[in-house]
């Protein structure tokens, strides 16, 4: 039997096959790809935009649900929805994408993460065809919606079949300053090159022409303890001057970094611990005043509270916890895995937060409610229905005072019947 090649592969040698295989996954990339960027939706989160967006459910969502980030003039939900768990296969997709049109139509969420490695792309394609649905379908216009990818993995392509080798080939492959040792262990890169490579697939993948926020991914977690600290910080810095050239050709309107460990180990953790105050100086140097290092992302739970309880950070001298420290450098923090992949389902909280009451949602609640105002909002990676109606419960209610907060969490009064 001939296949569409017109060639029998019973015929065909190993070395035969595994070309074909591979040609075809570099036609199909380059289709995506290719697809992708025609159905570009236009625009990004704006001032106006998202203000209409905080309007839409009026009277039922209070005010306080929105958050202005620092150095910013967009309202931003204090709930955000993220993409990262789940297998890259359709059925996944479509729970995926109903669950962002679910989110954002209640008028409780206008903040998507994503990045180009979860689900090996898919993740990313997933979003972009629920933006689509969302403005074509449902009257939203892309001006209210806050979208956010990370960079610096190396993907796999689970619908083209592209490799990582096959990334890294074929950008070697190509007349650039780039080199096989800025590849870290084949799984991690932050070259120019290769971001430019990757935000192009991910701007095709999310079918947007702007991303409002590019994370550069686990950077320090993936290459400070291999490359030592000199070369990491020369490798941030091309990074940064990289972002900033984006953000001048319109392709991105902010960066920052997406970490899980270097921003909440103890100073002494050399190779591990990283001080954001450097990290804002740097981007200082690179871009002035104005510049767009505007964003981090990093664990915080009740599990995970290092962000807010050791002051492992340093401003101007004097030790603080990281969301005081991003306070005053104007650095805005959305808190990556608030139920821990759902690990803190069985963790007791007061019955009631603020009114919610909902055993995934306090989690979120109490999260959300920290006292700071560096924090923008947590992420949740809810796709089942029943997860996302409970979730989107916290956007009706107020977040707790510092008040209500330090009662319910930090004193602990003695009235507060656990669940």
């Amino acid at each position: 039997t001939q296949s569409t090649w017109g060639v029998d592969p019973s015929s065909m040698t190993s070395l035969q096959l595994s070309f074909r295989c591979r040609f075809g996954a570099f036609l199909a990339s380059r289709l995506n790809y290719a697809i992708g960027a025609c159905r570009a939706v236009h625009g990004s989160a704006s001032s106006t935009g998202t203000a209409r967006f905080s309007q839409r459910k009026q009277g039922e969502i209070p005010a306080s649900h929105f958050r202005a980030p620092s150095q910013t003039d967009l309202k931003l939900s204090s709930l955000g929805v993220g993409t990262y768990i789940g297998a890259p296969d359709e059925a996944t997709d479509r729970l995926v994408e109903a669950a962002i049109v679910e989110s954002v139509k209640s008028g409780a969420v206008n903040v998507i993460d994503t990045a180009i490695n979860y689900r090996y792309q898919k993740a990313e394609r997933s979003v972009g065809r629920a933006l689509r649905k969302l403005m074509e379908e449902h009257g939203f216009g892309r001006d209210e919606l806050f979208v956010c990818t990370k960079n610096g993995y190396i993907p796999k392509d689970a619908d083209s079949g592209e490799l990582e080798e096959g990334v890294m080939s074929r950008l070697l492959q190509t007349p650039s300053s780039l080199k096989d040792t800025d590849f870290v262990k084949d799984i991690h890169c932050m070259h120019p090159v290769f971001l430019e490579d990757q935000l192009n697939r991910s701007l095709s993948n999310l079918q947007v022409d702007v991303v409002d926020l590019l994370y550069l991914h686990n950077a320090a977690e993936s290459q400070l303890p291999l490359i030592g600290e000199d070369m990491f910080k020369q490798r941030l810095k091309e990074a940064f001057t990289f972002f900033e050239s984006c953000r001048a050709r319109g392709k991105i309107k902010y960066y920052g970094l997406a970490t899980w460990t270097c921003f909440r180990s103890p100073q002494d953790e050399d190779l591990i611990h990283v001080e954001l105050e450097q990290v804002v100086q740097l981007a200082e140097t690179i871009g002035g005043a104005n510049h767009g290092f505007r964003f981090i992302q990093v664990p915080i739970s009740i599990a995970m509270p290092e962000a807010f309880v050791e002051s492992w950070q340093t401003v101007n001298g004097q030790a603080m916890n990281l969301l005081e420290a991003a306070s005053l450098l104007d650095i805005s923090v959305f808190a990556s895995s608030p139920l821990f992949q759902g690990r803190l389902l069985q963790t007791l909280l007061p019955k009631s937060l603020g009114g919610v009451t909902g055993r995934s949602a306090r989690h979120l609640q109490l999260v959300r409610s920290l006292p700071y105002k560096s924090l923008i909002a947590p992420l949740v990676g809810h796709k089942q229905p029943e997860h996302v109606k409970t979730n989107l419960e916290v956007a009706y209610h107020e977040p707790m005072t510092e008040q209500e907060f330090e009662s319910k969490i930090i004193l602990g009064e003695a009235n507060n019947e656990l669940c």
